[in-house]
């Protein structure tokens, strides 16, 4: 199931479709790319401190390596279970950086498409006159509000990778941390250990283990804790993305509709109506025919929704 932004419609586009409709779609793919910018989905425990450079994501460092440098190698793998939350969110941050920059790309262009349409929509009626002139240019400024729209949901996804991938580099950073302080309390505990062992005859190295074990124990709860919340943040931000999905969705309906308007097309004509298309001047500007109506020129016409797929 698909989850949508608040007061979204999901009914199919009718003849009254007009700007306003188009814009409030575009509304709600904003406040979603606002949410998702602000990281509005991000868990209490994950919010907070200094920001982290998202190429911690590839960091290989082994915060138990402290444990072999002290000479308490053996303990190593007695505690290992720490790491092996760290080695599953380490990756290539690379891969982060450029899908994040592809769909950017993507967004900027569309969002220069959109300006450029709407600009030239306006110029290209400036002199025409009469219902079909104003027609011309409603439906243009619809469109290029919905390739803004389509340009808008690419934002949308690049925030949200390069927000996911700062999210996961926040908590590399976090659980590197904690085991790290963890292995700071074990230390000192296995030293003293050591320390006594001749006299004891490594009778106090066995009473140590378990005292370090039980640390690295408590440790992992927390660390636990930590990716609980990182998986609840990524929930949240899938909400939003399949929000805006779902207004997109509608978007290109409506799109689809406007380009089967522009074409005369039987299925995206409301009935009542005429789908005769007006004639066109080599000048570019409306011309009368026998009727006494005017005409727009063929060479502003509506681009196909088929091109924009």
């Amino acid at each position: 199931m698909t989850t949508t932004l608040p007061g979204t419609r999901t009914a199919e586009p009718s003849g009254e479709l007009d700007a306003l409709e188009i814009n409030a779609l575009l509304a709600k793919l904003r406040v979603a790319k606002g949410a998702v910018d602000k990281k509005e989905w991000l868990s209490a425990e994950l919010a907070g401190g200094p920001a982290v450079s998202i190429d911690a994501i590839g960091s290989t460092g082994s915060p138990l390596s402290t444990l072999d440098s002290s000479g308490m190698g053996f303990l190593t793998p007695m505690v290992s279970f720490l790491e092996e939350p760290l080695n599953q969110l380490r990756g290539d941050p690379s891969s982060v950086s450029s899908g994040a920059s592809e769909f950017d790309g993507a967004g900027q262009g569309g969002t220069a498409v959109a300006e450029e349409y709407r600009s030239t929509a306006g110029s290209q009626t400036s002199e025409w006159s009469g219902q079909a002139a104003s027609d011309y240019l409603n439906k243009g400024i619809d469109l290029a509000d919905g390739i803004l729209s389509i340009a808008e949901t690419s934002l949308t996804s690049a925030k949200a990778l390069i927000g996911a991938g700062e999210v996961v580099a926040k908590a590399v950073a976090d659980v590197t941390q904690l085991i790290t302080e963890a292995v700071g309390k074990i230390v000192p505990i296995m030293s003293q250990a050591i320390a006594e062992a001749p006299a004891t005859f490594g009778n106090s190295i066995a009473v140590a283990i378990p005292q370090c074990v039980q640390i690295a124990v408590d440790y992992a709860g927390q660390i636990a804790g930590k990716m609980a919340a990182l998986l609840s943040s990524g929930e949240n931000l899938m909400k939003l993305i399949d929000g805006a999905l779902g207004v997109l969705k509608i978007v290109k309906q409506v799109l689809t509709f406007i380009g089967e308007q522009s074409q005369g097309g039987a299925s995206g004509t409301p009935s009542g109506q005429s789908t005769s298309k007006p004639s066109s001047t080599p000048s570019g500007k409306p011309s009368s025919d026998a009727s006494g109506q005017q005409s727009q020129s063929g060479g502003g016409s509506t681009p196909s929704t088929e091109d924009l797929a």
